[in-house]
């Protein structure tokens, strides 16, 4: 029997904590492995996050679910 699942009941299961904002780092001086976000404005002397960010990727986990949006469960099998 197919089951709709609301947005709502996956919720917080997963939360993932804020990184420390220890962690920042001038976005000029921001190597590979480290979170790209950018805090506050993007201007010249813009700050990025710092947190490590595996794989290679752009963002750590926490930015990483603020810029890119969760696709919409649907009908589960």
């Amino acid at each position: 029997m197919n089951q709709l699942v609301r947005l709502s009941q996956i919720g917080d299961a997963d939360a993932i904590a804020e990184p420390s904002a220890e962690l920042r780092v001038p976005f000029a001086q921001s190597g590979a492995f480290v979170c790209k976000f950018i805090i506050g404005e993007p201007n010249d002397r813009a700050v990025c996050c710092g947190a490590p960010a595996p794989d290679g990727k752009s963002w750590c986990a926490f930015h990483r679910r603020i810029v890119f949006e969760p696709a919409r469960p649907g009908r589960l099998r």
